[in-house]
């Protein structure tokens, strides 16, 4: 008591005959007891501003608060009245709770408790809230409805093609307004959220809908390729973005004139279509009037504009201008030169090693019996992933006693048949069977997709669910790929290096054309691949393994290198230089200090045309040796020692010359390297 308060401990009561207020420092003597614990007084004293009478009491034992009046809350002096509103099939009833109710309510939660104090709440739908005054529990006074009834959608049907439940009024699904948007939906059986007027493809509603074909009009802006073609890719072509309209109805000509041709894929059609839209941007910010008006100045822009796109890409789109400018009838020649074809570094074949392999297979038990089967089956007949996702459910034939995997190679428009073993036709029977109890007879796939699912479902995947389509070619969302990337991250699979595999679901082993081109050749490869050339195939279909070439006889036992700084196939070489390989051997000494090591693809009986003796490192025939690479290391360090000398007495010339067999050996000694050290 002795410290000094704020304020001071005085209550304040309205009364019939005005305001009393009471002192408790000077009044009041401790004989109040606690009425929660009764042991200890009421001695402990705070000012209240809240409360009507401003002050309220402390027990000094258990700490409990009293207050001073036994006004009710919200009865009296409020900002606004207690009055209940409740909609009724006659219009709202309201009920005013200060003058109709007299406390005959218990509290449903407490069962002994009053319902006594009362609250305004603008929120909820009658506007009121009453509270226990024991346990302080609210009790709303009108029923809550549910959100899948209360916005119910009779006329909408699930487009989830496993929800099989029936609504209310005998519709697929049970679907109901979710969220603020008009047109978003969610389906209360199966739990899919949707647009019910959503156009996507690849939405619940566009996925399932069935596109009615009409009849093809020149004019339109926007082509049904179903028109041309069975079963696209891309189902459209779209005009609506190609400016000036003189561009793009040449470009709508020539797309045309292409299709009628019957010789380019969908695919083919649309990549031009991309490529023209592209150019037209350009052609747009010239505000070129006809096809006379393009120059060389908009190719050099079009370029430009492609920078940062891959070589390949920017090569592949200037084949499509330059073929769609001979259309127009143009000099292509001026327009466009050779040199603006980029150089592309073609990267051999990366496929899984066999302990990659072998630690995926002992693994595979801990993942979906679907995905393991797809892993499996990829793996056996080495197929393009877009291949197996479309592979047919009766892809096992019976021939001559011979079981066979029958699938459709979509790249060469081709049936392919590889042969059965006893295990895989074990897999594609426990496949089968799986199908048959998912989705029925139905269903025209080996293999389906399924919904999204996060990495947290590793291993058990207990909310996996599959979707009667076949499986996203595009690896982001193909979930066999996404799993088996899963399982090698979580069980810390290593290749035989002891990296981390990088698995893309392409290429997962080496090829039937791997062991032909090794048996019989690479002639017998190409035959047997139906490839035109048999650099497309030893390049992205069979290129050797360092094995391989260990274990063929080849007219020289070291790896040469080409100017791509990759693997010299040896079939590639000048006849000579198989014949005679020392014949083409440079060990050059050119005065007054120079040597050269290595080999020339050059005839050695015709002079060197452009008299590059001192300077063959840079040359484009210059091919260097594995068996060599202790003498360029030698003759590097050494150049490095010249190049110092020089510098540091001043001689320019002889600085000069060390530089330029530095800066030509430094473009291809570290891939020599890698090469002879494996």
């Amino acid at each position: 008591m002795s410290k000094k308060r704020k304020y001071p401990p005085i209550s304040i009561h309205p009364t019939l005959y005005g305001q009393l207020e009471v002192n408790w420092q000077q009044e009041y003597t401790n004989e109040f007891n606690c009425p929660d614990c009764q042991v200890g007084k009421m001695t402990r004293f705070a000012y209240q501003k809240r409360t009507t009478c401003k002050f309220r009491l402390g027990c000094n034992s258990c700490g409990k608060r009293i207050h001073l009046t036994n006004k009710i809350i919200g009865m009296g002096n409020r900002k606004n009245p207690p009055i209940s509103h409740h909609p009724t099939l006659n219009g709202v009833l309201k009920i005013n709770w200060d003058k109709e109710y007299k406390e005959e309510y218990n509290c449903p939660e407490c069962n002994h408790g009053v319902l006594r104090y009362c609250h305004c709440n603008n929120k909820s739908v009658c506007k009121f809230r009453i509270y226990c005054e024991s346990c302080q529990s609210k009790t709303l006074l009108n029923c809550r409805v549910a959100n899948h009834i209360y916005n119910y959608l009779p006329t909408v049907e699930c487009p989830n093609p496993l929800c099989t439940q029936i609504g209310h009024n005998r519709q697929k699904g049970w679907i109901y307004k979710d969220g603020e948007a008009a047109d978003r939906c969610r389906c209360h059986f199966c739990g899919i959220r949707f647009k019910f007027n959503s156009t996507n493809a690849h939405s619940w509603v566009g996925s399932q809908s069935e596109n009615k074909l009409s009849s093809f009009c020149f004019e339109d802006d926007v082509w049904n390729l179903q028109y041309f073609f069975d079963h696209p890719k891309g189902k459209s072509l779209n005009f609506t973005n190609i400016y000036p309209q003189w561009y793009r109805l040449k470009v709508k000509k020539y797309l045309h004139y292409l299709i009628k041709s019957r010789t380019y894929s969908p695919n083919y059609i649309q990549d031009q279509n991309y490529a023209l839209k592209q150019l037209g941007e350009v052609i747009q910010q010239y505000q070129l009037q006809g096809k006379s008006d393009i120059s060389r100045q908009v190719i050099l822009s079009f370029l430009d504009a492609c920078n940062t796109n891959q070589n390949g890409t920017i090569n592949n789109k200037l084949r499509n201008i330059k073929q769609f400018l001979e259309w127009l009838e143009l000099d292509v020649q001026y327009l466009i030169r050779n040199r603006d074809f980029l150089k592309e570094s073609k990267s051999n074949a990366n496929w899984l090693d066999q302990v990659t392999r072998e630690a995926i297979k002992q693994n595979l038990s801990k993942i979906p019996a679907p995905i393991a089967h797809h892993y499996l089956v990829l793996e056996y007949t080495a197929a393009r992933p877009g291949d197996l996702c479309q592979i047919a459910f009766d892809c096992l034939v019976e021939e001559n006693g011979n079981w066979y995997i029958k699938f459709y190679q979509s790249k060469v428009e081709r049936w392919h048949k590889i042969l059965a073993t006893r295990e895989i036709r074990r897999v594609i029977e426990e496949q089968q069977q799986w199908i048959r109890q998912t989705f029925g007879s139905d269903y025209p796939y080996l293999f389906c997709h399924f919904r999204s699912f996060q990495e947290t479902a590793y291993p058990d995947f207990a909310n996996i669910r599959a979707l009667p389509q076949p499986p996203k070619v595009k690896i982001a969302i193909n979930p066999m790929v996404r799993i088996i990337r899963m399982l090698i991250e979580k069980e810390d699979i290593r290749s035989a290096n002891g990296q981390k595999p990088h698995f893309t679901g392409k290429i997962i082993r080496p090829s039937r054309l791997q062991e032909v081109r090794t048996k019989y050749g690479m002639e017998a490869a190409r035959l047997y691949a139906d490839h035109k050339s048999s650099t497309t195939t030893f390049r992205h279909y069979a290129p050797p393994t360092r094995e391989q070439v260990a274990s063929v006889d080849l007219p020289f036992q070291e790896l040469l290198m080409n100017p791509d700084n990759k693997f010299l196939p040896w079939q590639s070489l000048p006849e000579s230089l198989l014949k005679n390989p020392q014949a083409h051997e440079l060990d050059l000494e050119i005065a007054p200090r120079l040597v050269v090591y290595g080999h020339c693809a050059l005839n050695p009986k015709t002079p060197c045309p452009v008299n590059l003796f001192p300077k063959c490192y840079g040359c484009s025939s210059f091919r260097p040796s594995t068996g060599k690479l202790p003498l360029y290391e030698r003759q590097y360090e050494g150049e490095q020692q010249r190049l110092a000398e020089a510098e540091t007495t001043g001689a320019e010339l002889a600085s000069e010359e060390a530089k330029a067999t530095i800066e030509a050996m430094d473009k291809w000694l570290r891939e020599l390297r890698r090469l002879a050290n494996g």
